[in-house]
């Protein structure tokens, strides 16, 4: 039986009230488990997940910031149980049901690395790969401080996509739903006006009745067949091999696909730099930084890249090799290896990759827009056009 998430109020002797959630199999497992800390149980409820649960709920810029400030206080001396309390006043609203369960594991003595694992906060891999590497050598504060950057870099790039995309998407939308009004409600009245007069419609208002009545006969069963088209595709990406090839489609597609392995490399050269800064190995730290990318072919690319490593190549040569990469993070992790400075030129490539994926979409979107508009005109200027010719042709009665 799998682990579910409860949350829990429990009463310790000094009659404090503690707040959080414990991973158990069962209800009475969950209180016997908060029982055993040396707390009464009051209440021990499951974790709803009817929305998407807790994880859902808390935003890349939100761990971002809570790590900042753990970042800060670690960096001014304190020790980390007391930052952890101190947390709860700084920390976003969406820590706040973590870190008494958080900071319980820390005083009973596990490490920081592996409390927040088992917490309910959704950190990638790759950041708990740096916590840990962290607590085992180059020091926790300054492993907080690397995580909480990259989250915050990956937070500001999704951020400034959804930006670029948003007046695209608000023209399509908008133009959609005027062209939808002209050609199903606006243009059959009028029609119907003319018809009860006694008046011909022109050619050009018949063809676009035509197609508008066409639209609405065939809008039902397109939804319909768009909704089983969508919920099959789901399901074929939810599945490895489904999704492996669905990643792969995308990658060959032009400028998307582009710009997609340049967010890629973005992603997993900026993780694998912070892992390798924290003092983790480039063949531990390679699987981190691959599901680090979110693309499943880039991923399979770095997995077999790391398999090449261990027969004995070099890591540009094997980044060279599976293409898995751009060619402009190949050649300056070729310098990185040159020079030992790795970290470093990783750093930089993902930075180039992040800023050259931008630019790139935003120059597609610079396209997208006016034909948009010039699509939308074009549908609207038919329209009119249609109902001009139909006034014109009036004929007194």
């Amino acid at each position: 039986m799998r682990n579910v998430t409860f949350a829990f109020t429990a009463v310790r002797p000094s009659g404090a009230v503690e707040t959080g959630v414990v991973e158990a199999e069962t209800r009475e497992a969950a209180a016997s488990l908060i029982g055993a800390r040396g707390a009464f149980p009051i209440t021990v409820t499951r974790r709803s997940t009817a929305l998407g649960g807790e994880h859902a709920r808390v935003g890349g810029q939100d761990l971002a910031l809570g790590l900042r400030a753990l970042a800060t206080l670690l960096q001014s001396g304190i020790p980390l149980a007391r930052a952890l309390a101190i947390l709860d006043d700084l920390a976003p609203p969406a820590w706040k049901s973590a870190l008494p369960d958080l900071r319980h594991r820390v005083e009973q003595g596990q490490p920081f690395g592996v409390a927040l694992e088992a917490s309910s906060l959704p950190l990638p891999g790759h950041v708990i790969g740096i916590l840990r590497a962290g607590e085992a050598g180059s020091g926790l504060a300054a492993a907080v401080e690397q995580a909480a950057q990259l989250l915050e870099t990956r937070a500001a790039t999704r951020a400034a996509l959804r930006s670029a995309l948003a007046y695209p998407a608000m023209l399509a939308v908008a133009g959609g739903a005027s062209v939808t009004l002209l050609v199903t409600v606006v243009l059959p009245r009028f029609a119907s006006l003319l018809i009860d007069y006694g008046q011909a419609l022109p050619l050009s208002t018949r063809v676009v009745l035509g197609i508008g009545t066409l639209a609405r006969v065939l809008a039902l069963p397109t939804i319909a067949v768009l909704a089983g088209a969508a919920f099959m595709w789901r399901r074929w990406v939810r599945q490895p091999a489904g999704e492996l090839r669905w990643h792969s489609m995308l990658l060959a597609a032009p400028v998307l696909g582009t710009v997609r392995r340049s967010a890629a490399a973005a992603a997993a050269c900026s993780a694998l730099a912070a892992l390798l800064d924290a003092g983790v190995p480039l063949d531990t730290a390679l699987p981190h930084a691959a599901r680090a990318t979110g693309d499943r072919a880039v991923e399979a690319g770095l997995l077999t890249a790391r398999k090449r490593i261990e027969t004995g190549d070099r890591f540009s040569a094997a980044l060279h090799a599976v293409g898995a990469l751009t060619p402009t993070v190949v050649r300056l992790v070729r310098v990185g290896e040159e020079t030992g400075q790795l970290a470093g030129m990783l750093a930089h490539g993902a930075r180039i990759e992040a800023q050259h994926a931008h630019q790139l979409l935003q120059r597609a979107i610079r396209v997208i827009e006016p034909l948009l508009i010039l699509a939308f005109g074009g549908v609207v200027m038919l329209v009119a056009a249609a109902l001009l010719q139909a006034m014109y042709g009036l004929r007194p009665s």
